[in-house]
């Protein structure tokens, strides 16, 4: 699936999702220190290009369950704030994902690595910032209640039940892979790749106040966050440098690595297809799209 294939409602919201990160960057660094100024070129750097998609799942599954329509939107609404949070959070593991002592990765969409361009002191720091960034713009959502809801389940997808203990796993392994096996492998990526892409959708349910679908929605963002993972690998395969923005060939602990590619293109259409189907049961077709687009892209 190309960018020939994306539909105006997906611009439209990557687009007030930009807008949106942009504003608040431009309100919060305001300085006249020049140092500070070079790191926030190298926060605006981190934060650019991409996909936006756990966003833009928060913000689709926000209007679903609202039954409001993208144009009743304002920039000022605190769904904004979560969709903003979400893409600073998002920003930060991949910035320290790239670093040297973790995946040693000289290319991301495209582009120099954050640490690649702005040495490797800034890109650690710059990670610090985003990091707790992403709870001070959520501190700031209007509703108390939902707004120490959705902080709870963002902060544990990215932390030691998240994102944390699902790099540590893959460092692990990384050195050790023949301690992997499929299940371990599963329960690493539900941490590390699944967990945030979950708290995305949930943060969306929980903005709106909708809290009907809360086990369907738990099977559904598994699965979509695996689907989402085993791509990856398969793009790591098949993909190159250019299509995918960043290196491939590398992976020797994946899904492909473990059960084959054929099979792992078995996997994946097995989940696209559970999710597709979800995305029917709540009859939007805009959350249909996004699983079918996980499924097939090409970075």
């Amino acid at each position: 699936m190309n960018k020939t294939n994306l539909p105006g409602w997906y611009y439209e919201y990557k687009d007030q999702i930009e807008v949106s990160i942009a504003n608040y960057l431009d309100s919060y660094f305001i300085t006249s220190s020049e140092p500070l100024q070079q790191f926030k070129e190298a926060i605006v750097y981190a934060l650019q290009w991409g996909k936006k998609v756990r966003a833009i799942l928060a913000l689709e599954m926000y209007l679903l369950l609202t039954k409001q329509s993208f144009s009743e939107l304002n920039l000022d609404e605190d769904i904004f704030k979560v969709c903003v949070a979400l893409e600073i959070v998002h920003a930060y593991s991949l910035v320290h994902d790239d670093l040297p002592c973790m995946d040693n990765d000289e290319l991301r969409r495209g582009q120099p690595t954050v640490w690649k361009k702005f040495w490797e002191y800034k890109a650690v720091l710059a990670g610090d910032l985003l990091n707790s960034l992403c709870f001070e713009i959520l501190s700031e959502v209007w509703d108390t209640k939902k707004s120490q809801q959705v902080t709870a389940r963002i902060s544990r997808a990215v932390g030691f039940h998240g994102m944390l203990w699902g790099q540590v796993e893959d460092i692990y392994y990384e050195n050790t892979p023949e301690d992997l096996d499929i299940k371990k492998l599963i329960s690493l990526h539900d941490k590390k790749t699944g967990a945030l892409i979950g708290a995305a959708i949930q943060a969306g349910a929980i903005m709106s106040g909708n809290h009907e679908y809360t086990q369907k929605l738990e099977d559904f963002w598994k699965k979509l966050g695996l689907a989402f993972q085993i791509k990856d690998d398969i793009l790591d395969v098949e993909g190159s440098v250019e299509e995918t923005g960043k290196s491939v060939g590398g992976e020797t602990k994946g899904f492909v690595h473990l059960i084959g590619l054929k099979a792992s293109k078995e996997k994946l259409q097995e989940l696209i297809t559970d999710c597709s189907n979800v995305a029917e049961e709540l009859q939007s077709e805009k959350l249909w799209f996004l699983v079918k687009y996980i499924g097939e892209r090409g970075k």
